[in-house]
């Protein structure tokens, strides 16, 4: 196959990885920066990254179901960082720049992440074992079996 054809296997959740990551962390950077100026332009800027970040990652999500711990500890950050996203809109819209909620929920929402990631890094291993046994069982059925070594 030649490098620049795509391998209709591979999914596009690799692709999309490093967006709602970087997008996640920048909410977080953006609330603690709120807290220290009081600058609304924060405010907003954490907002737009936040519910950028959902938005992504729900596309992430939709094409990978593969690895059980891995999908719920993905789905528990974007349902933290869509409640955070939420409460920073509902915030914005009375005037009143609360961000100690939202913030919460981002930093558990940064550990879930974290246990994600750690989940996800091991599954093309998992799966690369799992395609290779079968296609040697597939390659050996009917193969007589040998006792050389």
């Amino acid at each position: 196959m030649k490098r620049n054809e795509r391998d209709p296997g591979q999914p596009i959740h690799p692709v999309l990885l490093g967006a709602p990551l970087a997008l996640f962390v920048a909410t977080i950077a953006l609330q603690l920066a709120l807290l220290q100026t009081g600058n609304t332009f924060y405010f907003r800027a954490a907002m737009i990254a936040n519910i950028t970040g959902v938005v992504i990652a729900m596309i992430a999500v939709i094409p990978n179901a593969t690895g059980v711990k891995h999908a719920v500890a993905n789905s528990l950050t974007v349902a933290l960082f869509a409640a955070s996203s939420v409460l920073l809109l509902r915030s914005y819209s009375t005037g009143d720049l609360y961000v100690h909620l939202p913030l919460a929920l981002g930093m558990i929402g940064i550990v879930a992440m974290a246990s994600a990631a750690t989940l996800g890094y091991a599954l093309p291993d998992v799966l690369r074992s799992t395609r290779s046994s079968r296609a040697l069982a597939r390659r050996n059925l009917g193969a007589p079996l040998t006792t050389e070594l």
